[in-house]
């Protein structure tokens, strides 16, 4: 009871702290402005998984669309508390959670220094990490105070402690709270993973079974007989090599590998030396035929008017 009192009250100073005034300076005696650390949005209407994956038929899944559709995504921060903030398109609480929301099971696993685990808390998400961005901290968001935050130590194991969580209905958005002192504060070099699961109280780990066919308590669309990801959204980009569908296919040789939100993209350093070397290639080939001689390409003779002579 002394535990659940403390947790509420958290949320409540949360609250209170999150409409305190934004920018700019803070007269004395009133509270600090929240300040973000990360941001980024997600594509509307991918509650999806890989592409395929459809809804349950039982009435408690209304209005079938929504309820795992992650919007946005920011971590912030104000006085010794750090908010991770989640907007998810459609809330309803069907079974009357305490923290006023159940469908989605929030996974939001941390890469704050070199190394880290590529397992996820659950084995049941059907994915792992790139191993070049290895987590250190995960935070779990799940109904009925089932939430916690996982942290890895020096020796790889894993440490749990509770974590508060609460839907903030005039914010519209799923908020979980910790102490700054348990993780730091985050830093530009954090990157983020952002999964979104269903809820299942009888499901390893808390998520929601994916198979072939739907049914009235499970999903249905999976490509796989089993170990199908059981990702409905995953905080990704739109377009490019990274996007949730690409992410979650699954794969013949284990389950696939995911990436943070903010991996750095684009093209590598090779890559443009290699592009700069077929654009001179292609403009000598245009400007000058090359004709091979041996081991060596030489150019044609040409005449006195610049052209080839023919031999």
């Amino acid at each position: 009871m002394v535990r659940s009192v403390w947790k509420y009250f958290l949320v409540f100073l949360g609250v209170c702290l999150v409409c305190t005034p934004g920018q700019g300076s803070v007269p004395p005696g009133r509270e600090q402005p929240v300040e973000v650390y990360f941001e980024a949005s997600d594509p509307e209407g991918d509650d999806y998984g890989p592409g395929d994956y459809i809804y349950p038929r039982n009435l408690a899944f209304r209005p079938y669309e929504g309820l795992y559709d992650l919007l946005k995504f920011r971590v912030s921060g104000a006085e010794e508390s750090l908010f991770f903030d989640l907007w998810i398109k459609q809330i309803s609480n069907p079974w009357n959670a305490p923290e006023g929301f159940i469908h989605p099971v929030i996974h939001i696993y941390i890469d704050t220094a070199a190394g880290g685990r590529t397992e996820p808390i659950s084995e049941a998400l059907g994915i792992r990490m790139a191993p070049q961005y290895g987590w250190e901290i995960c935070l779990e968001g799940v109904g009925w105070e089932s939430s916690r935050l996982v942290t890895v130590k020096a020796d790889q194991t894993l440490e749990s402690t509770d974590l508060v969580a609460a839907y903030l209905p005039d914010q519209q958005l799923i908020r979980l709270i910790v102490p700054a002192a348990q993780v730091g504060r985050p830093q530009k070099s954090w990157r983020y993973y952002v999964l979104i699961g269903a809820y299942d109280g009888f499901g390893p780990g808390f998520l929601r079974e994916i198979r072939r066919e739907p049914g009235d308590w499970h999903f249905g669309g999976a490509t796989v007989d089993e170990n199908a990801p059981r990702i409905l959204d995953l905080l990704a980009p739109e377009r490019g090599r990274y996007t949730q569908e690409r992410q979650l296919q699954p794969e013949k040789d284990g389950p696939p590998i995911i990436y943070p939100v903010n991996v750095k993209r684009g093209m590598a350093g090779g890559y443009w030396v290699a592009l700069g070397l077929a654009l001179v290639l292609g403009y000598l080939l245009i400007k000058k035929p090359l004709v091979i001689t041996g081991f060596w390409f030489r150019g044609p003779e040409l005449g006195k008017d610049g052209e080839p002579v023919k031999r």
